[in-house]
């Protein structure tokens, strides 16, 4: 049972700029819609009324308060103190106890179901208003460290996920790395100057494949820490890309494939970050080509003018089933259809990482068994810079 002062004498009201939803559960009707009007003049809303436990469980459950003002004594065999203790067993939403009982037993029930607040009767105006707005102050500072903690234990899961897959990977091109150098170190004088050359070459691509991972741990580790680098400089993306392709197709690999390069546009130096379109063009084309069919043809065309580059990448390959295509920037995904095609799972989410840096945009379209199409678009970042100016101005 709430009892309030018989006199509420309104003084000067301190409104409150928080509004917040309350929900109020209190058995003697008169006294609560007294409450009702107090607080909505402190400028909460109050949602409900009701009158038992069983009352304020179903409440929270049509619509959820940000607050609890609960009376101890209620009708009904479960007090208030039951009824919190139910409520926090579905919803994190601070309680604030209002009762004329303050004997030791009751105060020690109320303690151990951590309420946001005890305040006995007759209650005070301002007593109210500071009460909830220092619970309400106090939960949203817990959901803040909660977020946090949070926060930490998913990046610690994806580190050692990350960790694990990456000594997986890195354990075959050491195995190869260190296979080859025993074999030139004890059959030398029987390998042939091209068996030797292509002895070499297979070490080179190896040793290519650790630094590609460890490039790729590291985007990983910067992204996730916070410390992620964004360093845009003037660069021509026409030749830089056409560089790229060149690169793949002088490799030596054990895949039959061939990439189509077409660009458009003037060869304008954009100011973007050169290693981050790395990360994007190696990802994606490098995925285009694990998920084609043998021989089969990568088009890259690449469009520039002063604002911006659109960079579209097509295979004619597996595709990705339709059920991947909503998650496919998270870490780890690798859809069903990939068989045992190696990777870390990481290439799109570090794509994904990469253009929200420029804030740039990514589209995919893809079919099963037809193949799959990536659509990048990077804004240079001068003219980030000019439109953040003119909306500002």
């Amino acid at each position: 049972m709430l009892i309030l002062v018989a006199r509420w004498n309104k003084p000067m009201t301190v409104k409150t700029h928080t509004i917040a939803d309350v929900l109020i559960v209190e058995d003697e009707l008169v006294t609560a819609n007294a409450l009702s009007d107090v607080l909505s003049d402190l400028g909460f809303r109050v949602l409900e009324i009701v009158d038992s436990s069983d009352g304020a469980i179903a409440s929270i459950h049509r619509q959820r308060p940000e607050i609890i003002l609960m009376d101890i004594k209620l009708r009904g065999s479960d007090n208030g103190i039951a009824a919190a203790n139910e409520i926090h067993k579905t919803a994190s939403i601070p309680i604030i106890y209002l009762t004329a009982f303050s004997d030791p037993e009751t105060l020690k029930q109320a303690i151990a179901s951590s309420p946001y607040g005890y305040l006995t009767k007759p209650l005070r105006y301002a007593e109210v208003n500071v009460a909830i707005m220092l619970a309400l102050k106090k939960h949203q500072e817990e959901q803040i460290l909660q977020e946090a903690l949070d926060k930490e234990k998913e990046l610690h899961i994806l580190k050692s996920r990350l960790l694990a897959m990456a000594s997986h990977e890195f354990s075959t091109p050491m195995s190869v790395i260190r296979l080859l150098i025993w074999k030139l170190q004890n059959f030398e004088e029987q390998l042939t100057k091209e068996s030797r050359a292509k002895n070499l070459t297979s070490i080179q691509s190896a040793i290519k494949d650790i630094n590609w991972l460890l490039e790729e741990v590291r985007f990983i580790a910067c992204s996730e820490s916070g410390k992620f680098p964004f360093n845009p400089e003037p660069v021509d993306a026409i030749t830089y890309c056409q560089q790229l392709v060149e690169s793949f197709q002088t490799e030596e690999s054990g895949r039959k494939y061939r990439i189509k390069f077409d660009s458009q546009g003037l060869a304008y130096k954009l100011n973007i970050d050169k290693k981050l379109l790395w990360h994007i063009f190696m990802n994606l084309v490098s995925n285009a080509i694990k998920y084609s069919y043998e021989g089969g043809t990568i088009d890259v065309d690449l469009t520039c003018d002063a604002h911006q580059l659109a960079l579209s990448i097509s295979d004619h390959g597996i595709g990705i089933p339709t059920e991947y295509l909503n998650n496919l920037f998270l870490p780890f995904l690798r859809a069903e259809n990939v068989g045992n095609i190696k990777g870390l799972g990481m290439g799109l989410y570090i794509v994904k990482q990469a253009v929200e840096a420029h804030n740039g945009n990514i589209n995919v379209e893809s079919e099963v068994n037809v193949g799959t199409k990536f659509t990048v678009v990077l804004p240079s970042a001068k003219n980030l810079l000019e439109t953040e100016l003119t909306e500002k101005y």
